[in-house]
């Protein structure tokens, strides 16, 4: 479990021993060595919950709740993180697919509100599970998303969030002031990545407007929930918002477009959908490889789910995932 945990942080990681001096990237062999480390947060291999309340380590078995692959208990005040390792890591890079990513979110709300974590809590740093200043219990346990399931009714923690929301309109209130603050931002920004960064960011200043509410906030990873929907679309349309140009159907395509520019843009549309499911599959591939500890290569991605046409039909792309990945 813990070579996992070490295996899926990046390259750089972003580490401290105290947040009040700061954090700082450095290498993940020299990341490792201090008290607090930022898990991945392109390649979400861990449900990570911060559970503030003395005591709470074995809270998963009173709430009939499947155990934590990784439990790291600070001994001072008995509180700690849990994590939940995920057999298929959820991508949060440009092209990567929003239902997943939805999912994920469904299940980290829920397991937060069963065991009454920490409702700020955004997933960012986890207690460094090497470090000697914490406690660590392992449980020989890795999920698909699917078997949370078997425990939880996703569906009444859906209706139960929708309803609290209705009574106050804080999601709303944050989706209209959010997505008319990112039509303008986004054109200050050239990466996908840096754009979605800032729109989390305001997500969050937002989200503290509501402390005057009956029901106060949002919990930090709902309102960040809101902030991918917003951040995903307004990306995709940045160069048409603010133009007039109105948005039709899947596609978004105006009346005053001809034909040939029509079926020119569906074959474009056409090809974005298929090359999200190859990346699928490469990123897939690659991940295998690495939970095996064995290089993506050629050989091994081709052993591994990943066939030899896609491959090398799609071989910068590959290139660059693994790049990416590794």
């Amino acid at each position: 479990m813990i070579n996992n945990f070490i295996e899926a942080l990046p390259e750089k990681v972003r580490s401290t021993d105290d947040f009040e001096y700061g954090t700082k990237f450095r290498k993940k062999t020299n990341a490792l060595k201090h008290r607090y480390v930022e898990i991945n947060q392109l390649y979400k291999k861990y449900i990570a919950l911060d559970l503030d309340e003395p005591g709470s380590a074995y809270w998963w078995e009173e709430k009939n709740l499947p155990p934590p692959t990784i439990v790291i208990v600070n001994p001072r005040n008995a509180r700690c993180h849990y994590l939940y390792e995920l057999k298929t890591p959820v991508y949060y890079t440009e092209e990567a697919r929003r239902a997943p990513q939805k999912f994920y979110e469904s299940i980290d709300s829920a397991l937060t509100t069963v065991l009454k974590a920490d409702l700020s809590y955004v997933g960012l740093f986890v207690k460094n599970p090497l470090h000697e200043s914490w406690r660590v219990i392992k449980h020989n346990a890795i999920y698909d998303l699917e078997d949370f399931n078997e425990y939880i009714d996703l569906q009444y923690y859906k209706n139960k969030q929708k309803y609290e929301a209705s009574l106050e309109g804080r999601n709303t209130t944050l989706f209209h002031n959010l997505r008319h603050w990112a039509y303008k931002e986004v054109k200050q920004h050239g990466s996908y990545i840096t754009f979605q960064s800032a729109v989390d960011d305001q997500a969050l200043s937002i989200n503290k407007m509501f402390l005057a509410y009956s029901n106060g906030v949002l919990a930090a990873k709902e309102a960040l929930s809101v902030a991918k929907s917003v951040g995903k679309w307004t990306w995709k349309h940045r160069y048409t918002i603010g133009t007039g140009r109105k948005n039709r159907g899947v596609l978004g395509l105006s009346d005053e477009l001809s034909l040939e520019e029509k079926q020119s843009k569906g074959a474009e549309y056409t090809n974005i959908i298929r090359t999200e499911k190859v990346d699928d599959k490469i990123k897939l591939a690659i991940h295998n490889c690495k939970s095996k500890n064995i290089e993506p290569n050629h050989l091994n991605l081709t052993k591994n789910g990943l066939s030899e046409s896609t491959y090398f039909k799609y071989k910068s792309a590959v290139e660059n995932w693994v790049r990416l990945l590794t």
